[in-house]
């Protein structure tokens, strides 16, 4: 059977629980409904991440915040050395930790936070060690310009700092895009990137438009989505900013909210799923 729907689901706060798991009842539900529709993940992690999470549940992939995404082939948008020599002008005189990925690699300067390092239970980047690549001093990014797809600015308890970053990168000629999925980050994008420009290629490509598309998510980076699918739903643990701005409200991450959502809104399958 031919896929008539679109499902887009971001990771963290969305599909996955706070220990990085999918529920067996949400793998269940994806399963029953595989038929009737074409499954995503949509999220700001590299593609390498992504793609473990993915392989999970036999989904396809939009990484980076919309930079990288398969439609078929894969389509991949690259920050640039433009882009780099300003976010490196404002970030050298603010200490804050900074991170820039290519599919599957993490460039850092500063300490690496335990959530990027390498271990068999996280899932948050990538699980080869060797991805992890220290370079001397920002500056030094720009010799990797060809290959940096996105970046990410990370900083807990510095909301002051955070909002000066992103009143100068907002200041600067448009070279890239400025988001956000927590309130301790500022997002890196390509310019003309996004979770929509990437969901909007990919009903292009399948033919299946925004009347039978369904998008999830809990954070400020996914608002886009709710405005290319009829079927716009935030999760029960997105803040109310985010809630507001979707069509409807689901679930949280830890109440399978993703799964009930699709058990009331796509057409029903035989038999039936035990919450277990």
């Amino acid at each position: 059977m031919t896929p008539k729907q679109l499902v887009f689901m971001d990771i963290d706060g969305t599909l996955v629980d706070e220990q990085q798991h999918i529920s067996t009842f949400t793998k269940q539900t994806i399963r029953q409904f595989s038929d009737h529709a074409r499954f995503y993940v949509a999220t700001g992690r590299m593609y390498a991440s992504a793609k473990i999470i993915a392989d999970e549940i036999g989904a396809g992939i939009i990484a980076s915040n919309g930079s990288i995404f398969d439609t078929g082939t894969r389509q991949v948008k690259r920050l640039g050395a433009a882009a780099l020599k300003q976010i490196i002008t404002v970030l050298q005189q603010h200490p804050l930790n900074a991170f820039f990925f290519t599919d599957h690699q993490v460039f850092y300067t500063g300490a690496l936070p335990s959530y990027f390092q390498h271990s068999d239970h996280n899932r948050i980047a990538s699980p080869n060690p060797h991805d992890y690549i220290k370079v001397p001093n920002l500056s030094a990014l720009l010799d990797h310009s060809a290959e940096i797809i996105n970046g990410i600015i990370i900083a807990e308890n510095q909301a002051t700092a955070l909002n000066a970053i992103n009143q100068q990168l907002a200041a600067m000629p448009a070279a890239f895009v400025v988001s956000s999925s927590q309130p301790n980050n500022i997002e890196l994008i390509p310019q003309h990137s996004g979770k929509a420009s990437a969901i909007k290629a990919i009903q292009t490509a399948t033919g299946i438009d925004r009347h039978h598309t369904f998008v999830f998510g809990d954070g400020d980076n996914d608002v886009d989505m709710f405005g290319v699918a009829d079927y716009a739903v935030a999760m029960g643990n997105a803040t109310p900013a985010v809630q507001v701005r979707a069509q409807y409200v689901t679930g949280t991450n830890e109440q399978d909210g993703i799964a009930h959502f699709l058990l009331a809104h796509l057409p029903a399958e035989k038999g039936s799923i035990n919450h277990g």
